[in-house]
């Protein structure tokens, strides 16, 4: 009998069981934190909830800042409009009553959207079905201006807080659009492309309430808020032939 061999079997044995055994806790913290990360609701998501008191309130809110939009167009001078995120967040809350036809035309994929405005950056949260549960995901979108077009790209997309590939889901962002000139609503601008190459959105438009074209000579993202440099073109051309119709 070599006592050497029988002195070492049975401590490799051993060897093997503990290293299984680490192995085996080692994957499921692994795996815990994982579906931690990916099913874990971020602090920041924080779908508003408007109260019946304070519906009628943001339904004003929209109503002062289409205004204050028009306005600014009739004033015929190159200027700066915000878009909060707070209002806008309210807003998208309240879209089925404020546009009842809105899923018509743009089936939701996301429940309870969120916008955030970051420096230089959007991001765009909402609950994603999947399995038998749902997570939270968000998108962050890129937008600048590049020859005479507001080009928006999807740059990094997150479950939870885990990053996952851009095209994750079915969430169609590969998904090809092309829309002319007023397909959505009167003076809405052409749109095209898809969000992982670059959607497009021409900035030339024309707002129906004031019957004035206008182009987006700037954007920027700051914190909490949206900034769109506006410059007013002049009277849009369908409105100039009706009022010279009813002066005929």
């Amino acid at each position: 009998m070599n006592p050497g061999v029988s002195k070492h079997l049975p401590g490799r044995r051993w060897s093997w069981r503990r290293r299984a055994f680490v192995g085996a806790a080692a994957l499921s913290v692994v795996l815990v934190v994982i579906l931690y990360v990916l099913f874990r609701t971020p602090d920041w998501y924080r779908p508003p909830v408007v109260a019946p008191d304070q519906r009628q309130a943001v339904r004003n809110n929209l109503v002062n800042a289409e205004q204050a939009f028009t306005e600014s167009l009739r004033s015929g001078g190159r200027f700066v409009y915000h878009i909060h995120q707070d209002d806008l967040n309210r807003w998208i809350a309240m879209r089925r009553e404020i546009y009842p036809l809105i899923d018509e035309i743009a089936p939701p994929v996301l429940i309870d959207p969120v916008v955030l405005f970051d420096d230089e950056e959007i991001t765009v949260a909402g609950r994603f079905p999947i399995v038998a549960s749902d997570v939270v995901l968000s998108l962050d979108i890129k937008p600048e201006l590049i020859d005479d077009k507001i080009r928006l790209k999807v740059t990094s997309v997150r479950c939870g807080s885990f990053p996952m590939p851009r095209d994750f889901g079915d969430m169609g962002l590969g998904r090809r659009a092309d829309l002319e000139a007023e397909a959505l609503w009167p003076g809405s601008p052409a749109m095209s492309g898809d969000f992982l190459s670059g959607f497009h959105i021409d900035t030339q438009a024309w707002w129906k309430n004031g019957g004035v074209d206008y182009r987006v000579a700037g954007i920027a993202v700051r914190s909490g808020r949206l900034d769109l440099t506006i410059e007013p073109i002049g009277r849009h051309a369908v409105a100039r032939r009706s009022v010279q119709s009813l002066s005929d």
